[in-house]
């Protein structure tokens, strides 16, 4: 894994972390949320199922598809056995027209449209008060039965129904026709920061806004989120409904405007965003960091190649210049005493031969020791470099070695800097190939094309694991990736498959300037 692979890696795992937090934090704050509409939904669903006013849920054709307990009471069924029936199978006859009619006619907008109907004989025969009105989606309707009831009836009805409002979570406030408030119950207090003393008489436009209010007036209902300003100076936020309320001639008696206070809401919402903007400002800055280091490694990397390519040229020139001219020059003197012997076969003479055998050895060493340092071939070009190379690891093995050059324009192209990158990263895999690959076969290919470099070195051995890769100390691979790197180019292995070999290839721009 070269160190670019490495800082990616760690650069992901710092992301993942930031990501993961701000994921927690959402989820955190996502189930509060469902937690709080569920229990909104039980409050409603107790409210619904308790009220004293027969509630019903109609499809389009009529029939009943959900019921409270007190529409159970008034039909004289159990609640599960009224899924189904038509509404007016339980209306008199003669009102039962008018039902559908009603019914058919009601408006898309979701205002409401009410009648007084008599009641089957079978089920008491009492004359109620029936208002309806299309939910949003029109697909359903709501609909409301109550007895047509003496005034102290309707005064006791209207006080059980404000000791449910007293118990609400929500915040309701009711205004007549004109839009002033007439009541409120203890939760709109809460939530609006206003005493009922201070709501009432106020008018409804202030605390929704007059486009509410007129679109509420006109259509029936509203719904929306609004921040307010209580009375100490502080904001709140709620979701409200807006819903009229007609009158016995169908004209628009008042209004009831509910909230639902989404203050912590909010604040958990704008918290989210912030730690986002947070995350997403800690990333960029991470990710120039890293940047400017792996800028810096890259810059290190091809310096410390650098140095290391001219001590050896430096080692290789002082070992030809001393140690070489020593040698040589011993040699000549030991051939000079070779010489003057004669021929012939002494015991001193043999011990002349074997130095000088001796000597041809240690020039046979020292000329290696230089040609692995920077061997001199490389002055004559790279074609010239890469065929020593190439026939110095055949007499070293007995793998076959394939060799293919481009023509010597496109070798031309090739500057000194890229040609002694494109040595060394051969002679590093083909030490490679004889040490690990069991390979029988090895190609080099060395081509130009529009304007880039492309070498391959490629055997038919057991291939490099991904095990083998990773392995700590296997540098050879991590050397040839910073030396293409450090030319702006690409380093590629090919995917490991058992017995397939390896290829490796290499990328290196064709400087604009040949």
């Amino acid at each position: 894994m070269t160190r670019s692979d490495a800082l990616r890696q760690w650069h992901e795992l710092q992301v993942s972390q930031l990501e993961l937090e701000v994921q927690s934090a959402a989820l955190a704050e996502l189930e509060r949320q469902k937690r709080e509409v569920e229990q909104g939904l039980l409050r409603y669903a107790g409210l619904f199922d308790q009220a004293p006013v027969c509630y019903l849920a109609l499809a389009r054709d009529g029939r009943i598809a959900g019921a409270n307990r007190a529409a159970a009471a008034l039909f004289a069924l159990p609640l599960h056995e009224l899924p189904g029936h038509p509404v007016e199978r339980f209306v008199a006859p003669a009102c039962q027209p008018g039902l559908r009619l009603m019914l058919a006619n009601l408006d898309p907008d979701g205002a409401s449209a009410s009648m007084e109907a008599q009641l089957f004989d079978f089920i008491g025969g009492g004359r109620v008060r029936i208002e309806a009105n299309l939910d949003h989606a029109g697909e359903a309707i709501r609909m409301v039965i109550s007895d047509v009831r003496s005034p102290e009836q309707n005064d006791a009805a209207l006080r059980r129904a404000f000791a449910v409002l007293d118990n609400l979570g929500e915040g309701v406030a009711v205004a007549d026709a004109n839009g002033a408030i007439v009541a409120v119950n203890p939760a709109f207090s809460a939530i609006s920061g206003y005493a009922e003393a201070q709501a009432i008489g106020s008018d409804l436009e202030d605390l929704c806004g007059a486009d509410a209010a007129l679109h509420a007036l006109e259509r029936g209902s509203w719904q929306g989120e609004l921040t307010g300003r209580r009375p100490d100076g502080g904001d709140f936020q709620a979701t409200v409904s807006l819903r009229t309320l007609a009158g016995p001639d169908g004209s628009v008696a008042g209004v009831v405007a509910v909230l639902s206070d989404i203050s912590r809401r909010k604040q958990a919402e704008s918290a989210l965003q912030d730690l986002h903007r947070n995350l997403e400002t800690r990333v960029v800055q991470r990710t120039a960091e890293l940047l400017h280091a792996n800028g810096q490694l890259r810059q290190l990397s091809a310096h410390m190649a650098a140095v290391k390519e001219e001590e050896r040229k430096r080692i290789a020139r002082e070992i030809h210049d001393e140690l070489g001219q020593n040698l040589l020059a011993l040699k000549l003197d030991i051939v000079q005493l070779n010489e003057r012997m004669g021929g012939r076969q002494t015991r001193f003479a043999r011990r002349v031969a074997a130095a000088l055998d001796n000597i041809d050895a240690t020039l046979r060493s020292v000329r290696g020791i230089m040609n692995e340092l920077r061997p001199s071939v490389l002055d004559l070009g790279l074609a010239a470099a890469l065929e020593w190379l190439v026939n110095d690891f055949r007499q070293r093995s007995s793998l076959r070695y394939e060799l293919e050059l481009p023509g010597e324009a496109q070798l031309a192209a090739i500057c000194s800097e890229s040609s002694l990158v494109l040595f060394r990263i051969v002679q590093e895999a083909l030490v490679n190939v004889l040490r690990h690959s069991r390979a029988s076969l090895v190609t080099v290919r060395l081509w130009v094309e529009e304007g880039v470099i492309l070498l391959e070195v490629e055997d038919n051995g057991i291939g490099v694991a991904p095990a083998c890769r990773e392995r700590p100390g296997s540098f050879g691979l991590i050397g040839m990736q910073e030396r293409a790197d450090a030319l702006h180019g690409s380093f590629n292995l090919n995917e490991y498959e058992p017995g397939a070999g390896c290829c490796i290839t290499v990328r290196l721009p064709l400087p604009s300037n040949q």
